[in-house]
Order: structure tokens, then sequence, then C-alpha cells
């Protein structure tokens, strides 16, 4: 699972109304745009109390053939898997086959620390437990296939850094256990249980275990940007025997917005169970993440697969369930098409992105001109910036350190985030632009 990046300065963005008399023009103009300068394919869709308000596809289900991506085409959803995960488990909790307090020992008691790891701390990211997709070993079979038993076997051979309860740490290893669990103490495969206890009763047709994709079928290919030949290039195929209930499941907008309604509705499980799930501790909860936008709060999932990049939100106040569903994504950034989706449907302010600037190449003693630490004294803030490896660094206070792409008029890009920064003349003050809003550094 790749990491998204945050608004590195949330608290940046204004707050005024864009005043756009179209919502659903402008998102369709941001997708196109990004779909016509190769930075995204995908579906978008939003549903408001299981109504669709919005869908919208732009790009390739086959980027050779220039198969267009339908509405309804369905997509391998990555670590969006782990909500149904969740969701049968709770299931099983009711039905009094498992319960939160479970030990991981009674299934798999040669995993270290098992004796003190319970169903709750898995949901949770809190059992310790090492990430088994983050292994050389994984890597070097994700497009072949593993047993069960090579999985189990190197889930028990990593070094544990982290003790049962102590601190959340995301790991796909704790998603594998559960669904294997399930088919253990169910005598069904996870596949079946997906099928029988979800898809069939909220007649969710194009939601499934993944196999190999089937274009036929209408899945989509995923790609990633190869710079060398300025074109779309095919990702490798996941063997999906692997993934299980952390990330084998492939879906549709229609599918996973009426999965996240019911859920939401206690069609599936009960409120109680449903607050279980939703119990965030450090920035997750059991099968689920809160999103945060504005005065606003999303429940759901991210999901990242090969060239697959996913997400799917839930703003119970609105009752509006918003999902993206991409199989190409390239410089732009995934997190910047949320953004930018979100924020012209709730009416707030974004900027729509240019892509006819390139980025021009400065030498390391060019680059130091730029450097220094820079504050905005209105926000109570400062920037550093250094050169290092041959690129120009910045770092927040208190925050991680990304890299700024040069462009012409001495103006730097960090697009994963949406960050633009324009030098002034004397190069003593910058403007930084993000989210609508422009904020001048000075230097110290």
């Amino acid at each position: 699972m790749k990491q998204l990046y945050t608004l590195m300065m949330a608290l940046l963005v204004c707050t005024t109304g864009l005043g756009q008399t179209n919502k659903k023009e402008s998102i369709d103009r941001f997708l196109e745009l990004l779909h016509e300068n190769q930075q995204n394919m995908g579906v978008v869709a939003i549903y408001t109390n299981g109504k669709e308000e919005y869908s919208k596809a732009a790009g390739w289900i086959n980027a050779e053939n220039k198969k267009p991506l339908a509405g309804d085409t369905r997509f391998r959803i990555g670590s969006i898997s782990k909500m149904f995960t969740a969701v049968l488990v709770f299931q099983s909790i009711e039905a009094g086959q498992l319960s939160l307090d479970t030990k991981l020992s009674k299934f798999y008691p040669g995993i270290k620390n098992a004796d003190r790891i319970t169903i709750s701390h898995m949901l949770h990211h809190k059992s310790g437990i090492p990430n088994f997709t983050s292994s050389p070993v994984y890597r070097e079979k994700m497009y072949k296939g593993m047993t069960e038993k090579e999985v189990i076997a190197l889930i028990e051979s990593l070094p544990v850094e982290l003790e049962p309860n102590a601190q959340t740490s995301y790991s796909n290893s704790n998603y594998y256990l559960l669904s294997r669990i399930l088919e253990k103490v169910t005598g069904e495969s996870f596949a079946r249980l997906l099928d029988k206890k979800i898809s069939q009763p909220l007649k969710l047709t194009a939601t499934s275990y993944g196999k190999k994709i089937n274009e036929a079928g209408n899945e989509a290919h995923s790609y990633s940007f190869d710079v060398a030949s300025g074109s779309w290039k095919r990702m490798e195929e996941t063997e999906m025997g692997i993934p299980q209930g952390a990330g084998a499941v492939v879906s549709n907008t229609r599918d996973l917005a009426t999965f996240i309604q019911a859920l939401f509705e206690g069609k599936l499980i009960s409120t109680k169970s449903l607050n279980d799930m939703k119990a965030i501790d450090q920035g997750l909860g059991r099968g689920m993440m809160v999103f945060p936008f504005y005065d606003r709060v999303a429940y759901g999932h991210n999901g990242s697969i090969d060239g697959f990049e996913s997400s799917l939100a839930y703003f119970p106040e609105e009752k509006t369930a918003l999902v993206i569903l991409s199989n190409a994504v390239g410089e732009y950034g995934f997190n910047n098409v949320a953004l930018g989706v979100l924020s012209y449907w709730f009416d707030k302010p974004f900027e729509l992105p240019s892509f006819s600037d390139k980025p021009v190449e400065l030498s390391s003693e060019q680059l130091k001109a730029f450097e220094g630490t820079f504050a905005n004294s209105n926000l109570g803030m400062k920037i550093k910036l250094w050169v290092q490896d041959g690129a120009l660094m910045a770092q927040a206070e208190g925050q991680s350190g990304f890299p700024l792409a040069a462009f012409e008029n001495d103006t730097f890009k960090f697009s994963a985030a949406g960050i633009v920064i324009k030098f002034h003349e004397n190069r003593d003050k910058f403007t930084l632009l993000q989210g609508g809003g422009e904020f001048i550094f000075e230097k110290q």
C-alpha cells in the first residue's frame, strides 16, 4: 500500500466559497484536464441518500487499445477491502464465533506475541505484527503467488519492533490473518463469505474476490507513467491469491457507495459494532479511517494495489458517499484528485491545475541561492529550504521534508500536496500558494 500525502498545511486553506454555479461541470472539466495531460484515469461518483448525484469516467480500461472506462467499470480496490473484512469480522462476533478479545494464538500460535494479540488489536493495527508486504520476499513473489503456508511462514519470520497495543502501525498482515481466521471459524472461503454475507444481501453485482483482470468483463488494467516514452505503461498484476482480506476485493463505484451507505444505515452490522469500527485511535479505526475536510468529517478507507489508487468516504451528516477509483495516477498525485473533487462538490476554493509549464534543470549551485529559513509572522510558521542530493528540499517546523521541482521564473512546486512557491525578485521573500490561499514568507 502506497502512502498518500495529506495536505502539508491544511490550516492555510481559506474558507471562502468558489461561487461555482455548476459543480458537476467543474468536476467534469477537472477530470478531463487530468486525463488529457496524462495525470489520472478513473471513475468518480457521488451518492446522497443512496441516489447517484454525480458520475464521471475519464480514461481507458485498456490504454493500448484506447478502450474507454465506463461508470460501471470494475477496479481492484486494494485496502478498501479491509472495510469488507472488518464487517465480516463483526458479523462473526455478533454470531458468537469470535470476540474482540479472542487471541491470535488460538489460530496461529507460531506468530510472535500471538498469546498477547487480540482480534481487536489486529482490526485496529495495534498488534505489532510487521507488514509482510514490505518484505523483499513478498516483492519477489507478489506476481507469481504465495500459498497460505508461505505467507504465514513469512509473517512468523519477520522481526517484531512493537509490542501489542503499544501504538498504531499499519500492517497488511493484520487483515490477511483476519480473513484466514474467518475461514477457520466459518468453514467457508473468504471469497464465499464476501459474496454470501455482503454482496448477495446488498445485491452488489460488481463486487467479488479478485482474479486475473478480465477486460472483457469490464475490468480495468492499471498503469504507471513512463517518462522515457511519454505514455502510460501497463503494470503487472499482483497474484490475487495472496492479499485475501487485506486487499483482494474488486468492485465499482455504485457497489462501493451502496456498501458504505448500508453499513451506516445498520444493514450489515449493529450500531455498537459500527461504533467500534469508527473508534479512531492515532488516525485509524477498526477497518476504517477518518477524513476531515474543513468542518466536515468522513469515514472510509483508501486503497492502493499495482497502479490502482482508490478512496471510499462517507459523510454521515450529509449522508453522502464519495468514491474515487483510479487505474493510473501521474505526478499530480491521487490526493490532489480527491481534494479537487471534494472542493468543487462542497464549494470550497480550488485552483484548476495548469500543465503547460515544464520542470527545468538547475544545478546544486543554482539551487543554493534559494536556501534559507523563511517565516510568516501572521501564521507563526517557518519553512526551511536547503539543497540535498541535487534537489531543493522544504520543511515546515514539526513536519516532514519534501522535494521541490524547479520551474521557470523562480517557481517551485510540490505537486503531491498542491504546493507552489514563487520567489520574489531578490529571493528574500516567496509567496506560497495552496488550496486557493496566498501567503508571503520572508527570509530570516
